[in-house]
């Protein structure tokens, strides 16, 4: 893959629409371990589905999506996805969005990496003036991760998402130019 957007830890590349990427994604979000604590892995997953939403984030002009590949001292691996979804050109907003569903690279500080890639190419290439979120709250590795990165609370909708025999609420969080400025 050649690396779009390169830190210590990940590189940012296109979307390899590939079999073996498009398997790997769909046996992630079929996981449970995975998705328990998030907004996908409701459904079985569909190889096709998956191959026409990625082919789609390739086209859209407002979805910048993705590869994220952890970077191992003998070769770099694919582990999941992030991008900006819903970019508003005249607002200069856009959404984030992550999955790393390689679970043998979460607590390694590859989520928070990828975020901070995604948030200085948002908001110093593209000129964003915001980046925003939603995050189930009892998803507590994945606050950290937007914490670390600068992201703050902007409110919760309560009991909003349901998962797990329960109702879970979701905190928006976003963060704007000046204060990922003031960094």
């Amino acid at each position: 893959m050649n690396a779009f957007l390169s830190g210590k830890k990940v590189k940012l590349g296109r979307l390899d629409t590939s079999d073996s990427h498009i398997q790997r994604m769909a046996t992630w979000l079929d996981d449970d371990r995975v998705t328990r604590l998030l907004f996908a892995g409701l459904m079985p997953a569909d190889p096709d589905t998956i191959r026409q939403e990625w082919e789609h984030n390739l086209r859209d002009p407002n979805e910048i999506v993705f590869q994220v590949q952890a970077c191992l001292p003998t070769r770099d691996v694919f582990i999941g996805t992030a991008g900006l979804y819903l970019i508003n050109w005249v607002a200069r907003t856009a959404e984030y969005r992550i999955f790393l569903g390689d679970m043998g690279c979460w607590g390694k500080g590859y989520g928070t990496e990828a975020t901070r890639l995604v948030l200085r190419y948002a908001l110093e290439k593209l000129n964003l003036h915001s980046v925003y979120l939603g995050v189930n709250k009892a998803n507590r590795a994945a606050v950290r991760v937007y914490e670390k990165a600068g992201f703050v609370y902007e409110g919760v909708l309560r009991q909003i998402y349901y998962r797990n025999g329960q109702y879970y609420d979701v905190a928006r969080m976003s963060i704007l130019r000046e204060e990922y400025d003031a960094l």
